[in-house]
């Protein structure tokens, strides 16, 4: 037998003897590889998200109006690996218009902005989950703050191919309520996962010697404060991303639609507390880890993080639902929001009726850029003066959804895509005011004569 023959040989069978090996190899079950030597394919991923009204408990007591993905503030927390393609199939059954725009890269129509999904519609996101690191998604429709501090947002992870260490693994996601004006810079309330300080009652376990990573998103609009975890020098890696080198810190300022990835240990059993330095502590950030000693035959990847990571989110999740007690037909403690879904966005909506504005015209029209508060647009006339008698058509020329609404409930144009038209007949003398539920900055008037 040559030599040429002999190397074929060797090669088979060690491509066999290799072969049999990977196929008999237990495949990881996590979302991310145990060993850092072990790459995951990309695999699909599909979630489906319903937004949907409803009230819940945001503290002891305090009932709220809530808009929400999933029927909880947060929304679920999604899950991928870094090149696995992620189909989220998003239904909105709440009163008005959302989407669902995540932080990321990916293209414009998977950036949930302009393509707002009205009620009773659905919308299909399509995307590669990339770079690895902790974001987060909400909803995009304008007044954005608050169908953000109403409770439409959650955490999105995307896990490195190559691995990560084992540790046990909390989210953390910070929101604000307020029960008078959600635009308010002094919510009534900061805090955790949708509930003020619920992780004092219910503190986070953990074990000696354990590396604990805190999945932390700011999804508040109050200006940032420092997140300060007691007994530990912890690492920060800035910004949620994991390209970036951890850094060492004492407490890590994280501002409105930013992240962090924090990893910690104790070296000794006790009460150890996490909260954000300065007011928020006050209004619902005050928490605390149960650091244990683990047992000699505490199981790996069970009760202690050893070679195997411990996902928290169910346990967490458990808790916030137990808590919040969603109820749809609840009565509510006081706030501004009311039965009808929107009323909340319902600030003084008169019109002070200025001669100088005053145009003799049946055609109206939603001026393009309305959306945006700062850009002082609104509806064209602002006010419009008719006769008895005639009919007023608004056509929407902005590139997003408006509503043309009484303010006494006399016509409602409902949901007005761009390019569409309103007609109103008006039989009657006198002023009728009017306004986008969306836009509650939008207001307008019809003198009839």
């Amino acid at each position: 037998m040559d030599r040429a023959t002999v190397m074929v040989i060797v090669v088979i069978s060690l491509g066999v003897t290799l072969g049999v090996y990977f196929l008999n190899a237990e495949i990881p079950l996590q979302s991310f590889a145990q060993d850092t030597s072990v790459h995951i394919a990309p695999i699909t991923r599909t979630f489906t998200i319903i937004s949907e009204d409803t009230t819940l408990e945001i503290a002891p007591g305090v009932r709220v109006e809530a808009w929400t993905y999933n029927g909880t503030i947060p929304g679920p927390t999604l899950r991928a690996t870094e090149g696995d393609r992620v189909i989220i199939n998003f239904i909105n059954n709440g009163k008005l218009p959302h989407t669902m725009h995540f932080h990321g890269d990916h293209n414009e129509k998977n950036d949930g902005v302009f393509q707002e999904v009205l009620p009773g519609d659905s919308y299909t996101y399509d995307f590669i989950a990339e770079p690895a690191g902790l974001f987060m998604y909400h909803c995009h429709v304008m007044p954005v703050s608050e169908h953000i501090r109403n409770g439409l947002y959650g955490a999105f992870i995307v896990d490195p191919k190559e691995g990560l260490e084992p540790a046990r693994e909390y989210v953390l996601v910070k929101g604000e309520y307020d029960l008078e004006d959600q635009e308010t810079w002094n919510p009534d309330y900061v805090f955790f996962n949708g509930y003020a300080d619920q992780y004092w009652t219910n503190p986070l376990p953990a074990k000696t010697g354990e590396l604990v990573r805190l999945y932390y998103v700011d999804m508040g609009a109050i200006a940032a404060f420092g997140f300060h975890i007691h007994g530990t020098i912890f690492d920060t890696i800035m910004s949620g991303i994991w390209e970036n080198e951890p850094i060492r810190t004492q407490t890590w300022e994280v501002s409105p639609g930013n992240a962090a990835i924090f990893e910690a240990k104790w070296k000794e059993p006790g009460r150890y507390l996490f909260h954000l330095h300065g007011i928020p502590e006050e209004k619902g950030t005050m928490a605390y880890f149960d650091i244990q000693d683990y047992a000699s035959d505490s199981i790996d990847g069970t009760d202690v993080a050893k070679t195997k990571s411990i996902d928290m989110w169910e346990w967490q999740k458990q808790i916030l639902t137990n808590l919040q007690l969603s109820d749809a037909n609840a009565k509510i403690s006081k706030t501004s929001a009311g039965s009808t879904g929107h009323k909340q966005h319902n600030v003084d909506t008169s019109v002070i009726v200025d001669t100088a504005q005053i145009i003799e015209t049946t055609i109206c029209e939603v001026e393009e850029g309305s959306a945006v508060k700062s850009s002082n647009k609104s509806y064209y006339p602002k006010v419009t003066q008719i006769k008895s008698g005639d009919t007023i058509t608004w056509t929407n020329k902005d590139i997003s959804v408006h509503t043309v609404t009484s303010n006494d409930d006399l016509f409602d144009s409902g949901m007005m895509m761009p390019g569409d038209t309103f007609e109103q007949t008006f039989e009657n003398v006198g002023l009728y005011e009017y306004y986008c539920v969306l836009h509650p900055w939008m207001t307008g008037a019809v003198k009839s004569v």
